[in-house]
């Protein structure tokens, strides 16, 4: 009976014994996986947010005119004399606000950087004696700041000779009137459709008040606001005012484009609305009216008060990393073109440091585990070599500048940040080179040297390629933080975007570049495209070396 009664005993307490084991097992589990979890999301965040950014551009900026756009523009006001904008076909113009147009015309913008491109602007009008050039100088050039066509402009005498001109100068733009829109089929000619019409304001609206001063609002602001769903300035962060909206009549042109951009076939704004026959209607009942609201043509925004404008949001979804970005040159400092040679002087770098690191590491790591006498010195040595690896880059870069720039007069350029990647990187080199040799089976030695193989033999044919796989993987480290290294670089590689022609030439790789586009705010959007760009290097890198790593351990058996 006692014996019984202790072996239930012991089963009982050794069933407790196993869920209690099994309990602790299962919540180390889940911590093990929750902070894989945690880990791995992150990663995958950072890295999807670059890549995302890199190919898609989301740019968001204020603009003077509302987020509508049509290829006739109204000269006139009334949209009795309509021109449309046209262009070479060369450039990747989609389309332009009023404003960058007046910027073109009148010389103020002289490049089509704004397109990503590095092209010169030429801009044709009509000669001054004809009606229709009379009105567009006194409706668009008279009224800018510089009042004056800029000096590169080209006059031309009907509709037929500035499509012909436009067809054969490239970077040209150009209009024609509406009602000649069907010449541009028999050429290759692009119609830019145009953001025209501006918001206005009573001046009270973006005064500062109470620390708070309104600057632009959204599209979606601009249609709660003209439907009535928004009625104090103070819900779309401004001053506490009431809105009093002003609208020109529902038959008039200017109106009915204006309703289109609300989205509604019939009148979309509100009943309490005040309506205006004209544009000196307009902008008596806004000085007259505070907190009043109102809409018209840039340029008539721009004849009467550029002051009571009030900016737009303007969102714009487009590709990011294309192939022009890819395969042309970088042109002024990197705000139009591509990073063709951006990308060559980067793999470049990388093969130049790989030729000078990976002999010097390798061999550094074979005499440290195969011939030095292990003793205080090596312990040294090796410590030296792992505080080394955790150095900033800033310091190395620092060494770089005073030791092989200045002290042995290389100059910045390419040579110059080599030399310093490959000693910033050497110490990674040799730590894992070194951990693969010790990996290495003594039996592997042993069988080697019973064989008749000398020692150097027995390295060169069985140590090394069995360690190769170990070897390796130091060496992506070492890429890894070469491709991605900036802070050593700026002092000692230089930032020049031509290709590299020699190994005293400066050459700017992708990180700094990237540094750069960030820095001086040059480009978000490149800067995103650039990073993307460097994700891939590295990960074709890392993909191509694990399939080498699988391939050589397959030939091993």
């Amino acid at each position: 009976m006692e014996d019984r009664l202790i072996r239930e005993t012991r089963r009982v307490g050794s069933a407790r014994y196993t869920k209690r084991v099994r309990r602790q097992q299962l919540f180390a589990k889940g911590i093990l996986w929750m902070a894989a979890g945690i880990t791995i999301t992150i990663l995958v965040s950072v890295i999807g947010y670059i890549v995302i950014r890199g190919f898609i551009s989301d740019l968001r900026q204020e603009q003077p005119v509302i987020n509508h756009k049509k290829v006739e523009v109204s000269l006139n006001g009334q949209g009795e004399r309509r021109i449309v904008f046209i262009a070479h076909n060369g450039l990747r113009v989609r389309d332009l606000t009023m404003k960058e147009i007046v910027d073109l015309f009148t010389g103020k913008t002289r490049d089509w950087a704004l397109t990503g491109q590095d092209i010169k602007v030429r801009i044709l009008s009509h000669t001054p004696d004809s009606e229709l050039g009379n009105l567009f100088y006194s409706r668009v050039v008279e009224l800018s700041e510089k009042g004056k066509y800029a000096r590169t402009r080209i006059f031309v005498r009907d509709d037929k000779e500035m499509i012909e001109s436009i067809a054969r100068t490239p970077g040209s733009i150009g209009y024609i009137t509406l009602e000649n829109q069907y010449l541009l089929a028999e050429k290759k000619i692009k119609t830019i459709p145009v953001y025209n019409i501006s918001l206005v304001v009573n001046e009270e609206v973006l005064k500062f008040k109470d620390n708070i001063k309104l600057r632009f609002i959204s599209s979606d602001q601009v249609e709660q606001i003209f439907s009535g769903k928004v009625q104090n300035w103070q819900e779309v962060g401004g001053i506490d005012l009431p809105i009093q909206l002003i609208s020109f009549s529902p038959g008039m042109h200017l109106a009915g484009e204006f309703n289109d951009f609300l989205g509604g076939e019939k009148s979309m704004i509100s009943s309490r609305a005040h309506f205006v026959g004209s544009k000196d209607e307009l902008f008596n009942a806004l000085e007259q009216n505070p907190g009043s609201i109102g809409y018209c043509y840039y340029m008539d925004a721009l004849q009467y008060s550029k002051k009571q404008m009030l900016g737009v949001e303007h969102r714009e979804v487009s590709w990011n990393l294309n192939l022009p970005f890819l395969i042309e040159r970088p042109r002024k400092a990197g705000r139009v073109g591509g990073i063709s040679t951006i990308i060559y002087n980067t793999v470049l770098m990388i093969l130049l440091t790989l030729f000078c690191s990976a002999p010097i590491g390798i061999g550094a790591a074979l005499h440290l585990t195969e011939y030095a006498k292990q003793g205080r010195l090596m312990s040294i040595l090796r410590i030296s070599t792992e505080t080394l690896a955790g150095i900033p880059s800033i310091i190395f870069g620092l060494f770089g500048y005073i030791f092989f720039v200045s002290f042995l007069k290389l100059g910045i350029g390419l040579l110059s940040g080599v030399l310093t990647i490959t000693i910033m990187i050497l110490p990674t080199i040799i730590r894992t080179s070194e951990e693969a040799f010790k990996a290495v089976p003594m039996s592997y030695r042993e069988g080697s040297l019973s064989l008749g193989a000398s020692k150097w033999q027995t390295l060169k044919g069985v140590v090394i390629p069995a360690a190769t796989p170990g070897i390796l993987t130091g060496i992506i480290l070492g890429i890894g933080r070469a491709v991605g290294e900036t802070a050593a670089l700026l002092f000692t590689l230089g930032s020049s975007y031509e290709p590299a022609g020699s190994l005293s030439a400066s050459a700017r790789v992708l990180s700094v570049h990237l540094y750069i586009l960030v820095k001086e705010g040059i480009s978000f959007e490149r800067a995103f495209a650039t990073g993307t760009i460097l994700i891939v290097i590295v990960l074709l890198v890392n993909l191509s070396t694990t399939k080498l790593i699988g391939r050589m351990n397959k030939l091993k058996g």
